[in-house]
């Protein structure tokens, strides 16, 4: 399969390199691009990205950050490795670029159901992945334990017919991502469009295509 590949020293977005990981006590944040932000000079915006990418190192190498990753129209993700949800909340504070309200931050924990955390390998790659994020459309306790199977049964089959590169839950087995080896949001639409809880309507589902540093979830 192609993939775009592009040299981690010519790719001036977000970095990660850890030495040692843990699939425990993770926190998945979405940094979500701000419509309301302040309009600002191109120096401005310049500056306040390259204290975000200092600080996006900062925090790998104090084993606080162990993945991050732009999406191709703005925004993108991290995935933090913290003791508690409000400390993680307390190191996005570091960040220059979600201080001065670039982004809109949601951040929950997260369970790693499938792939594991190894840092990006060198030299240093970047690829493009298809992130889904899932999300429920019911609260009715029956409707919910019926999900709950039916995504372990895709989740399954999904592995089965495509490289699954990662995937895991925010807290439950309900609301969450995977991340697909594929080569098109499209392709990965459609793909999801097949399970039961979205044909039903009890799941809604959007496609992000992330650029990562090769080697990240151990692939």
């Amino acid at each position: 399969m192609f993939k775009k590949v592009i040299v981690l020293f010519a790719f001036s977005l977000f970095i990660t390199g850890i030495a040692a990981q843990t699939n425990e006590n993770l926190y998945f944040v979405f940094l979500n691009t701000n419509p309301d932000r302040e309009t600002i000079s191109d120096q401005k915006a310049e500056e306040i990205q390259a204290a975000h990418l200092q600080n996006i190192d900062k925090l790998a190498e104090e084993g606080k950050l162990f993945a991050a990753g732009p999406f191709e129209g703005g925004g993108g993700m991290f995935i933090l490795h913290a003791e508690s949800l409000e400390q993680a909340k307390g190191f996005l504070q570091t960040d220059p670029a979600v201080k001065a309200n670039r982004f809109i931050v949601e951040v929950f924990p997260f369970n790693l159901a499938y792939g594991n955390m190894c840092g990006a390998k060198e030299p240093r790659e970047m690829v493009t992945y298809q992130l889904i994020r899932f999300t429920k459309n019911t609260d009715a306790s029956d409707a919910l334990a019926q999900l709950r199977h039916d995504n372990r049964v895709f989740m399954y089959e999904l592995s089965n017919k495509l490289k699954v590169v990662a995937q895991g839950y925010f807290g439950d087995m309900l609301d969450g991502v995977v991340i697909l080896d594929t080569d098109s949001a499209g392709e990965a639409g459609k793909l999801f469009k097949k399970h039961p809880a979205v044909r039903s309507g009890k799941l809604s589902y959007e496609v992000k295509t992330l650029w990562i540093a090769r080697g990240t979830f151990c692939e």
